[in-house]
């Protein structure tokens, strides 16, 4: 949708982050820009496509303590803020073995 003063807005949507607009059609905002969303949380299958890992490794770092989620009612929420804690914790120990 553009407006008369040249915005252009749009919603792209990607596993953990999600731009609601763009200055210009193509260029994203910077993370931050106070249009620039990211989820407190996840379901499971989002949360494997923001890291790359399988639903079963998923779920055992889960069990080992590694990952938190929340249950609200049915639903298996993981915290954005523990996958990427995982992913920092992970990248500090591979930085060590090189």
């Amino acid at each position: 949708m553009a407006f008369s003063d040249g915005l252009h807005f749009q919603a792209i949507l990607s596993p953990g982050f999600q731009t609601i607009g763009t200055v210009m059609p193509g260029i994203p905002l910077p993370p931050s820009s106070p249009l620039s969303i990211e989820p407190i949380s996840m379901r499971v299958p989002d949360a494997c496509r923001f890291t790359g890992i399988s639903r079963s490794t998923l779920y055992l770092l889960i069990a080992r303590g590694e990952v938190e989620v929340v249950k609200m009612g049915s639903s298996t929420l993981v915290l954005t803020e523990s996958l990427r804690g995982l992913i920092e914790r992970h990248r500090a120990g591979n930085l060590g073995n090189l």
